[in-house]
């Protein structure tokens, strides 16, 4: 029987899978930290300054942020997923860091002020979001004029053997829904398509640079625990026959070693950085 992809399937199932990927997600969080340092560099938060994080999941670059905004500044964090945002909490109040606020909400129905914020940043959001367009909109809505926003998204497959390396295979499995639509981890990662995206959305001014960064794994199981256990997509293959998930991991490990490098696995990503601002 056919599926049906609709926004109430998705947010259900993006919840339960991050919320479960809670306690290994660490292991992702570190690859994806020069990543963050690019696109905060683009962001450029200010001290004394408002922003908040989209898709903040355990508090990254929310946590980073609030350092460099300062006592006078403010950075709420926003989820879907309660586990990362207990978490983010839990990080914040370990970390003695008291200008960070995390709530849990749905990215395309941001219950904030009209015009409340500086600046809008979301690393690696985007590309999950249940409704992108409309939390582009949002997000445009809760920028003050002159307000701008920095948005980090993974490049097409080839460009980003890092999660590519097991996206590729699993692929070969989906199934698109009664529509023909099939959802992919590259939504707008194509050239210029953020840019477009935003401006869609009524931000000018849009820009994009692509940046790559190798993530380093020791061995092939060491990736394999880290996505399987770190992102929903252990989640995902779970669902397959036990002989679709045998000859994905088979091929995830054969794309792996192509990639083997000086003793350790080297994949490098690619991802787009854009900048826009309110006007």
């Amino acid at each position: 029987m056919p599926w049906k992809y609709d926004d109430e399937y998705y947010t259900d199932y993006t919840r339960r899978t991050w919320n479960e990927s809670v306690d290994s997600y660490g292991l992702i969080l570190e690859q994806l930290a020069p990543f963050g340092e690019d696109l905060l560099h683009d962001l450029a938060p200010a001290r004394g300054e408002s922003v908040l994080d989209m898709g903040t999941g355990p508090g990254e670059p929310a946590l980073t942020i609030a350092r460099l905004v300062g006592p006078t500044g403010r950075v709420t964090g926003i989820d879907l997923a309660e586990r990362m945002i207990a978490k983010a909490r839990d990080d914040a109040k370990s970390r003695g860091i008291e200008n960070a606020t995390f709530r849990v909400m749905d990215c395309a129905r941001l219950e904030l002020e009209s015009a409340s914020f500086d600046a809008v940043v979301s690393r690696f959001g985007f590309q999950i979001f249940t409704d992108p367009e409309r939390a582009a909109r949002e997000a445009f809505r809760v920028l003050r004029p002159g307000g701008r926003i920095a948005v980090s998204v993974w490049g097409l497959g080839p460009q980003v053997p890092f999660i590519d390396v097991i996206i590729g295979p699993m692929l070969e499995h989906a199934e698109p829904d009664e529509t023909g639509y099939l959802p992919t981890p590259y939504e707008t990662g194509g050239p210029g398509e953020m840019v477009r995206f935003l401006e869609s959305a009524g931000f000018r001014e849009a820009r994009e640079r692509r940046v790559v960064h190798v993530c380093t794994f020791s061995d092939e199981d060491a990736y394999l625990r880290s996505v399987l256990s770190g992102t929903p997509i252990g989640h995902s293959l779970s669902e397959e026959s036990p002989e679709v998930q045998a000859e994905v991991l088979s091929k995830t490990r054969a794309n792996l070693r192509r990639y083997a490098s000086n003793g350790r696995i080297e994949l490098p990503g690619e991802c787009a950085i854009v900048t826009a601002r309110t006007g």
